[in-house]
């Protein structure tokens, strides 16, 4: 349970896998290329719908998440997110049992991390960074991919330079290297009645060996922005698979700042482990 709980907080942001076994290679599409030009409005719409976005709370999340060949899983979460006065993001998640009891917390406060597990009377507390997913959940994704996974805009992190892209119809398909050495990944927004849908994120090695898929579904209208309300994520090396259904979605919504406070879990009772005094091999079972 104490690694199910910690693999759902970066998924229900949005992420996972697909399929045991090896991914399939990606095959090149003979498409005709386009001038950025003609892909900057909806470049523009995507920051757009984020910038808009100064807060977001989600109060029906459901998590499945399928490890292998285990049965899988399912959680209900809670979301806060909030765009600070300062300029930080603060993030609040929430684990909940079958009969809605917390069973984890995660909170992202600038630029600090805290991982709560109340059962275990455990709290995970540091400094927060692009690593620290890799080295408490022992998935190898970023923070900044979380963050383009809740608003499915893989360009939030700034990278728009040496794109590729080509089009067909409706649909754009955009290749940039990736943030590791010999990576490329693969973006495909569809614009339907002039809006673009990012509909797929992947990322493949230089093998052409898929690493990792984020797939967005079911677009709806929420308080005039448009979002995903389906967000599935694998990573078949990994052999987890995890998808995130909202149902239940609030934009622009007040939220106090108390939400994000760390103090309430750091209680006597409970045992506070240094983010860093942990190895990447000390990810819990």
């Amino acid at each position: 349970m104490r690694k199910r709980l910690i693999t759902s907080f970066p998924l229900f942001l949005s992420v996972v896998i697909m399929i045991i076994g090896c991914a399939p290679k990606t095959h090149e599409i003979d498409l005709p290329l386009v001038e950025m030009s003609e892909f900057s409005s909806h470049l523009e719409t995507l920051q757009t719908r984020y910038d808009l976005t100064e807060s977001l709370k989600t109060t029906k999340m459901m998590v499945t998440i399928q490890e292998a060949d285990r049965k899988p899983e399912e959680l209900r979460e809670l979301l806060w997110y909030k765009k600070s006065e300062d300029g930080g993001e603060l993030l609040h998640i929430q684990a909940l049992g079958g009969f809605n009891e917390t069973k984890g917390v995660a909170i992202a406060k600038r630029d600090q991390f805290l991982l709560v597990l109340l059962d275990e009377q455990e709290a995970y507390l540091g400094e927060l960074s692009d690593g620290i997913l890799k080295k408490i959940f022992g998935i190898d994704l970023r923070i900044s991919d979380v963050l383009s996974a809740i608003f499915a805009n893989p360009f939030l992190d700034g990278r728009t330079e040496k794109l590729k892209i080509t089009s067909s119809e409706q649909k754009f398909i955009i290749t940039r290297p990736g943030v590791k050495e010999g990576h490329t990944e693969n973006i495909t927004v569809l614009v339907q009645d002039g809006e673009p849908h990012v509909t797929e994120w992947r990322i493949n090695d230089k093998d052409g060996l898929l690493h990792q898929s984020v797939v967005f579904e079911d677009y709806r209208e929420v308080d005039g922005i448009l979002r995903p309300h389906k967000v599935e994520i694998e990573r078949p090396l990994e052999q987890t698979r995890v998808v995130v259904k909202m149902t239940q979605v609030q934009l622009n919504i007040e939220i106090d700042d108390s939400r994000f406070d760390f103090q309430p879990f750091l209680t006597e009772d409970m045992e506070i482990i240094p983010l860093s005094e942990l190895e990447e091999t000390d990810v819990p079972e």
